[in-house]
């Protein structure tokens, strides 16, 4: 139970700094914010049912990702 927890709060740290680099990459043209978004939102699903169950009700989500989601089985797999 203590290995989940140090696990899920270790995710959430990632993902968290990850969504950071991403807003540098914002204000750097050199760095790319792409793959850092979805490597910390990809963590931060990890981290939390709280945050996964609002990132799969959100209207971007429906409307962009999950159509792609659903026809990539090594998305579905991590996602899921």
């Amino acid at each position: 139970m203590k290995l989940r927890y140090i696990y899920r709060s270790l995710l959430f740290v990632i993902g968290v700094f990850f969504i950071l680099l991403g807003f540098v990459g914002l204000l750097l043209p050199v760095v790319p914010q792409v793959p850092f978004f979805i490597i910390g939102a990809i963590c931060l699903m990890e981290s939390s049912n709280r945050i996964k169950e609002w990132v799969k009700g959100h209207e971007l989500y429906q409307k962009h990702c999950q159509k792609i989601i659903e026809k990539s089985h090594f998305l579905k797999r991590i996602l899921n």
